[in-house]
């Protein structure tokens, strides 16, 4: 009896010992081995400025009239250009703070390669002016010189296939500093930021950080190692629009997948419109049962962000910009409200806000009349 009791517990201790292990076990990561493409071939800035600039994609298409369209190209008039180049105010060097962080971090050229999402391809992370904007800043009076400082993800995804990211989308004009680490898990970058604005207790404070992004769910997002799993019970996301006609609505989604969506004002189903015709729009209150496809995306993406840790409020000052609020029910009741002034908080926000504007015409929305 006393060697069967042993025994049993022998058993116990082991079984206990296999559910732990599976618990803790994470999926080694594997390098993929480097599959040659255009981008491998590329050594100089020259050439790489060369493919950068014929780059057909991504455009922007604008119909003038109903039988001509106007094609802006992103990378038509991109410029690589070293950080410790730029030069964006005559009266003082705004970007002497990444200026002295990209010389202590060794990040001289204005071009660098990795494969960020591991599929073989070698991305291509480059450093430019993509002279979109313009600023009276110039040594002359009345001379306009570009504000632009951008930094760009070149996914690579073989056959010609790229995909561009906006790297520095949060900051819009400030200048930042990418250093690509290559760690167990793969390439992630580092974004350093001299200088950023956190809302606390409805001030805005000047604040410096570093932002670990790592390519997941097709986009750059804030890095966790630590996963939560929340049981979020509802999402409910209010697009506020503004006064130069940006979409207004409210989406909300509950755990059982039921939607309801509230269209306020300019949905507009077709994006490239003309100004001298009618874009065409939904407006009134609908229902539907979410697909599974984009519920579990959505939900997912909000836990990996653990949205309980984000910032209240995030605001970059600009003015007449779209703002959003998302507010999460979980846990038994337990509420998380962000307000987001412009709606570039965080990566994996923009992310969500992308997924949830996407909604409006992705699912079989019925209209609701309850």
């Amino acid at each position: 009896m006393r060697y069967s009791l042993l025994f049993l517990l022998f058993l116990i201790l082991m079984n206990c010992k296999k559910t732990e292990s599976k618990q803790d076990y994470k999926p080694k990561f594997i390098k993929s081995e480097i599959i040659p493409s255009k981008i491998d071939s590329l050594v100089s800035e020259k050439e790489v400025q060369t493919f950068v600039n014929k780059l057909m994609y991504p455009f922007h298409e604008q119909k003038i009239s109903k039988d001509s369209t106007r094609i802006y190209r992103l990378f038509e008039e991109f410029e690589l250009k070293k950080i410790s180049k730029f030069k964006r105010d005559c009266r003082f060097d705004e970007d002497t703070l990444s200026k002295k962080i990209a010389d202590s971090l060794k990040i001289n050229k204005s071009f660098y390669k990795s494969d960020f999402d591991n599929n073989g391809y070698t991305d291509l992370l480059i450093i430019g002016d993509a002279h979109n904007c313009m600023a009276m800043a110039g040594c002359k009076e009345s001379e306009y010189i570009s504000c632009d400082f951008s930094v760009y993800s070149l996914m690579n995804f073989g056959n010609d296939s790229i995909n561009s990211i906006d790297l520095n989308y949060i900051t819009n004009w400030l200048s930042l500093v990418p250093e690509i680490v290559e760690g167990e898990n793969g390439s992630i970058i580092e974004l350093h930021k001299p200088i950023d604005y956190k809302i606390d207790n409805g001030k805005i404070k000047k604040i410096s950080r570093t932002i670990p992004i790592a390519y997941k769910y097709g986009t750059f997002i804030e890095l966790n190692n630590k996963i939560k799993t929340f049981n979020i019970e509802n999402i409910e996301f209010t697009a506020h629009g503004c006064v130069t006609g940006c979409s207004e609505f409210i989406i909300s989604i509950d755990k059982n997948k039921n939607g309801k969506l509230n269209a306020i004002n300019h949905n507009w189903i077709d994006q490239n419109y003309s100004y001298d015709a009618k874009p065409n729009d939904i407006d009134g209150q609908f229902k539907s049962q979410i697909s599974e496809k984009h519920f579990n995306e959505l939900f997912e993406i909000i836990n990996y962000l653990d949205f309980t840790h984000l910032d209240n409020e995030y605001s970059s000052g600009a003015m007449h910009s779209s703002y959003s609020t998302l507010k999460i029910t979980y846990g038994n009741g337990k509420t998380k409200t962000i307000k987001d002034s412009e709606m570039k908080g965080t990566f994996g926000l923009i992310k969500i806000y992308e997924l949830l504007y996407e909604l409006r015409f992705n699912q079989d929305w019925k209209e609701n009349t309850n």
